[in-house]
């Protein structure tokens, strides 16, 4: 990143998966890069890992340009608090979080405010709104494709670039987000006037496409790791008769087989393993996966490479088994399906399983959902699917990321965790070849009953204000100090 000039940026959620252990490391290495980590809204002083390390994360970050003074500032969504591993680090709500540090930057003579956010597309709309100091919000966390015009390949644009959100007083803000993956350079060229107003923008996402020359100080860079990774990567590890479905986050609110074949290859790992019980044929009953797990499809092909599966399940964990009662494991297949919505975005807790079956019947309020929820026997000679009893134990395999409080999932003192330090992604690799060419498919493992229709929508949730779009020739600005590039 040093490399890349990056002058600051804000964390994402994703950042929080391996919990502050996993994300003190990544922020010394940031400090020796020399780039900003910005943390409007975060309160790190009550996590000890992080003082041990002396790390600090600054509210903002001030820019002068031609006399005037531009702050930067960088917030989390707060899902991340549920949805990944905070620890002791304090996510505090944004918008407030935003207007206070605004203040004191005031104090500053700072008139010009761009928050860096991970908060998602209709987020930056609320907090556009609720932050009327803000002038550019440049997003992430939705993968948001706002583009003017024509777009140069086959993704519909959900708004204009920028998207601009007119305030009930009369003021505005642009925002920005540039897709995903590293297909698009988001690029906005801004006019501002000497009393910090941006008054003229330009700009659109430029396509990473191969008719761009590469940078060659980049290239040299990362020639040491290419060959290792590129062997990695290229390393074919099976073939799949079927297409392994996950785009579209569908693994969130169905069943889907790429996550199914995931929940087997954990499911058969532990099975495989000899039992101290006489009879029994497995030390678990079931595996049980989030739904979040998944990425991308894995399409049907003779040669599927460790890349292939990397895009499929981009996060590993360590596989842990958890004895849980009967009752605790219904509340956790309830929590799964609790307040669904399509909007902001799916939740990742939807769980997929292995080993078990059970039935939902959105209809029914929170807490009371299922309608039939089964489970393999483990201690006998023939594996029968058997109401899951209430005060009866049983033994599941699920992830570190579940079981350490993933995705809200939250468990008391009577679940006993076992933690291996198998990794789930050598696991999944393993079986993917020991099964192919994979067959693998939806059996109605798990059943949706009256799921709430999709609204339809061409963005992740409806602009709160009309969006117009001002476009200008370079060589007409008069003032233009700086290119912003995102």
């Amino acid at each position: 990143m040093a490399s890349m000039s990056y002058d600051a940026v804000c964390l994402g959620n994703h950042e929080f998966d391996d919990g502050p252990e996993g994300l003190v490391p990544f922020l010394v290495e940031m400090q020796e890069a020399n780039v900003t980590v910005l943390g409007t809204n975060l309160n790190t002083s009550t996590e000890p890992l992080f003082e041990n390390a002396s790390i600090t994360l600054p509210k903002s970050k001030v820019y002068t340009y031609s006399g005037i003074k531009v702050a930067l500032l960088g917030v989390v969504t707060t899902e991340t608090i549920t949805i990944a591993r905070p620890g002791g680090v304090q996510i505090l709500p944004e918008a407030h979080s935003i207007n206070a540090e605004i203040e004191n930057l005031k104090k500053d003579n700072v008139s010009v405010f761009i928050l860096v956010s991970h908060v998602g597309f209709d987020v930056d709309q609320t907090l556009a709104e609720q932050c009327p100091d803000l002038d550019l919000i440049v997003g992430g966390h939705t993968n948001t494709f706002l583009y003017t015009g024509p777009p140069p390949v086959k993704v519909k644009p959900e708004a204009p670039y920028p998207f601009v959100h007119n305030r009930t007083d009369g003021t505005r803000c642009l925002i920005v987000q540039d897709y995903r993956f590293g297909m698009f350079l988001g690029l906005l060229q801004l006019e501002i006037s000497e009393t910090g107003n941006i008054i003229r923008w330009s700009g659109n996402p430029i396509l990473l496409s191969q008719n761009l020359t590469e940078d060659q100080t980049m290239l040299n860079n990362l020639e040491p790791y290419k060959k290792i990774v590129e062997a990695a990567v290229n390393k074919v590890v099976g073939s799949t008769k079927v297409l392994l479905e996950a785009n579209g986050k569908l693994c969130r609110y169905k069943e889907c087989n790429s996550v199914n074949l995931m929940a087997d290859a954990f499911f058969d790992y532990y099975a495989n393993r000899n039992s101290s019980v006489p009879e029994a044929w497995s030390i678990v009953n079931a595996a049980v996966v989030n739904g979040g797990i998944a990425r991308d499809s894995i399409e049907q092909k003779p040669n599927v490479t460790l890349g292939g599966l990397l895009g499929a399940m981009p996060y590993d964990s360590d596989l842990v088994v958890m004895n849980i009662s009967g009752y605790n494991l219904q509340q956790m297949f309830e929590y799964s399906v609790e307040n669904f919505t399509w909007y902001p975005d799916l939740n990742g807790k939807f769980l997929q399983v292995s080993g078990a079956r059970v039935a939902y019947n959105f209809s029914l309020p929170n807490g009371c959902r299922i309608v039939s929820l089964k489970i393999l026997c483990a201690n006998c000679s023939v594996p029968v699917y058997e109401d899951v009893i209430a005060n009866k134990t049983y033994s599941i395999v699920t992830t570190s990321f579940i079981a350490n409080g993933g995705d809200g999932f939250k468990f008391d003192k009577s679940v006993t965790k076992r933690n291996d330090g198998v990794s789930a992604l050598d696991v999944y690799a393993q079986y993917f070849t020991k099964m192919s060419p994979i067959k693998t498919p939806e059996e109605g493992r798990v059943i949706v009953q009256d799921l709430p229709p999709r609204p339809n929508a061409t963005t992740t949730a409806e602009p709160t204000t009309n969006g117009t779009t001002m476009v200008m020739a370079r060589n007409d600005w008069r003032s233009m100090r700086r290119d912003y590039i995102w």
